[in-house]
Formats: C-alpha cells, structure tokens, sequence
C-alpha cells in the first residue's frame, strides 16, 4: 500500500483551514468569580537589557523551537524599529510559576521576546538578524545590534534600545492551570485564535512535551493531514500528536474536559518516560503516521475532511482522531486496506449522510462523552464489518461512560 500523499499538499503554511476549532473556542472549567478573586496583578518596567537578560533563564520562551518562528523578518525589523524609537508597544503579560520560584511563564508576548534576544543578544538557540524595511531609522537599515553597538552614527541608537522600558504585567496567585487558561482565551479572543499547546508547554515542561514538539515538527506526515509542507507555528501539529497519544493511551479515562484530558496526558506522558524511556512514544508515533497513510490511501485528497453533499475542504480535527486511532488499531493490515478501502470510504459517506448521531459527533458538540464514544464506536462497528476483524480499541470505546457530560 504506498500513496503519494506530496500530491495533495498545498504550497501553504497555513494548509487547510480548520473546521473545529475545538480546545481554544471556549473555557471548558466551571470556573467562579471565587475563582479568580486570588488572582494578584502588578505591572514592572524592565529596561530592554534586564529583559535580554532573563529571556531563557527566568522568562521560558522555549528556545528549542524557534523554528516554529511566527513573525517575519520584516515584522521584527518594525517592532525593533519601534523600541528604538521609544514608540508604543504592547504590554508582555507573564504569569508567576508556583513550583519553580523566579521562573515566569509566558502568556502574551513570545514573539516580542524572541525577537528582542534574537535581535539584542543572540547566540545559537536565538539567530541573529538584520534590519530590514525600516521607515524611520534609515540609517540602521541592514544592521545586526553588533554592528550598530560599532557604529559612529548608529551607536546612539544601539543605546538607546537596551534603555528602552518595557512594560509586563504579571499574574500571581491563579491557583490552577484552568485559570491560566482562561486568561490566555481572553488574551486572544481579539486576535489570531492560538492553540493552547504553547501554553501547555510551559505549564508542563517534560522530556516528553519536548519530544511532542521536536517529533511533530519534523514529521511530514502530520503536515501532510493539514496539507502543508512545513512545521506549524500555531503548534497544531504538536497538538495532533499529543491528541493521538491521549486518545490511544487514556480513551476510557476520558471525562468530556478535553482541556484536562491532554494536560493529563502531558502529565502521564512525564511519568512513563521518566521510566520506560523515548522508545514507547516513538512507536506511538510511528503508529500515528502509519494511520495518516492510510487515511490517504483510502480518501486520497478527502482525507480528514467531513462529507456531507461532498467533502467539507476544510480540515476536520475529530475526524482526524477518528481516523489515526481506529485505522492505527493492530488489528488492521495494510493489505486489508489495500483491499477493502473503496467500502470504507463509502461507508463513512454513508455515515455522514444517513447517521444523525454520528454526523452530530463530528460537527456540533464533539468533546461530549457521548459525543466521543458514538464517533469511535460507530467507525469502530464499520471497519470491523468491511475488514472482518475485531479491533482492540473496542474494549475501550465501550468503556466510556455514555451518561458523562
């Protein structure tokens, strides 16, 4: 069974557009006044040189990953552009991290970091970079920090740049990660909607958060379900995989909180390799993009998509879990998808158009227990009557609990 899965990819970072935007959408802890009222907030002013200073130290900006680096160059040279200057720009709003004392976890504000220590104190973890497109300080055109710092004309400016302030605003006292969560929603409801990976990458650092990222970031398959040929800076790859390790690894556990349930997961995940090491994990990977191949070699350019009266073109993130966690069951060959793969193409048509409940499951109310288990189990039900095979993960569908919210 081989497909070219390259053919349907598009020359898009971005890729397909998602359907569901599930986890970032709303808050999914019943959250009270009583709950924040032991919130604290103050404001400081660091100079951008104190700031350089603690960017990887006191202020995680997950140097590792700059790779997934949003901003273009231009973008930086403006924000540069603007310290220098003495211009407005936005506030970083940090949050005090409880377990470790002087550590600060970034809510708003990474890039504005990143592109400071880039630009101000770069080394191999934070590449440096010239000025480019600049409107007013003209004479800093095609400058690093370092020639600027020896420079006649433009060393008043260099200065000026470590001098600048800059304001942050620090949460203390939030209690739990569902608080957290729910300022970085709001953070973000005015702009482009971010996935919580990046924060949960902060509030769980791990051997295994850092193996989420790096293994998602360099996997051509998970870019391939999302049609694009490159790491997403939004993090949504890392959040595919680390949904896939939920699902395969806690499904009968799952309680209608997805938020919880991958934060669990991050949790479990430290824990298992702490004590079995990276090996568990990579052959979880493995069975990932394995599953993702199938999924090509049976809907082709419809893969992960949502049919009705045709295929949805955009990407579907519960037909994705749908798809890698039932076709990555052990009991499924690639000769028996080689084989039957037309009728299970047309029986999740099928589905789509004459299953209510299944068709709910995938497009209104999706994080729902019922939800969950009637998706799985009713996919689950198909496969085995196409391919003939009693798939493990049953067991585990049925151990859901129906009534759960």
């Amino acid at each position: 069974m081989t497909t070219d899965v390259e053919e349907f990819v598009i020359d898009d970072p971005e890729g397909l557009p998602d359907e569901l935007t599930e986890e970032a959408a709303e808050s999914e802890d019943p959250l009270t006044a009583e709950d924040l009222r032991e919130i604290v907030l103050y404001s400081l002013d660091w100079s951008v040189q104190s700031i350089l200073e603690r960017i990887g130290e006191t202020f995680d900006v997950n140097p590792s990953f700059q790779r997934r680096d949003a901003w273009s160059p231009s973008r930086k040279s403006s924000y540069i552009e603007s310290v220098i200057l003495g211009l407005p720009v936005p506030q970083i709003v940090l949050a005090e991290d409880p377990k470790k004392k002087g550590r600060f976890i970034v809510l708003d504000g990474k890039q504005r970091l990143v592109t400071l220590k880039q630009f101000g104190s770069p080394n191999e973890k934070f590449p440096p970079f010239k000025l480019k497109g600049l409107q007013f300080a003209k004479d800093v055109e095609g400058m690093t920090f370092e020639q600027m710092q020896g420079s006649l004309t433009a060393s008043e400016h260099a200065e000026n740049f470590l001098a600048q302030p800059i304001r942050t605003v620090v949460v203390r006292n939030w209690g739990t990660p569902a608080v957290l969560y729910e300022v970085f929603i709001r953070l973000n409801q005015n702009s482009l909607p971010l996935s919580p990976q990046e924060l949960r990458q902060a509030l769980f650092p791990s051997e295994f958060t850092f193996w989420i990222n790096k293994r998602s970031a360099e996997s051509k398959l998970l870019h391939a379900a999302r049609r694009t040929n490159r790491e997403d800076f939004r993090m949504r790859d890392a959040e595919m995989l680390l949904r896939f390790v939920a699902w395969k690894e806690g499904l009968s556990t799952y309680r209608g909180n997805l938020r919880q349930f991958l934060d669990d997961a991050c949790v479990r995940g430290d824990r298992v390799w702490r004590s079995v090491g990276p090996s568990h994990y990579e052959g979880l990977a493995d069975q990932c993009e394995k599953a993702i191949a199938r999924t090509f070699a049976i809907f082709l350019g419809d893969s992960f998509l949502r049919y009705e009266d045709g295929y949805n073109r955009r990407f579907n993130i519960a037909v994705f879990d749908l798809m890698t966690v039932m076709l990555s069951d052990a009991a499924i060959t690639d000769d028996l998808i080689g084989t039957h793969r037309l009728a299970v193409k047309a029986g999740f048509e099928e589905l789509c158009t004459n299953d209510e409940a299944f068709n709910r499951s995938i497009t209104s109310t999706t994080k729902s227990v019922p939800a969950v288990r009637e998706r799985f189990l009713t996919f689950c039900s198909l496969l085995e009557s196409v391919l003939g095979v009693q798939l493990e993960i049953r067991q585990h569908i049925e151990a859901l609990t129906p009534g759960a919210s």
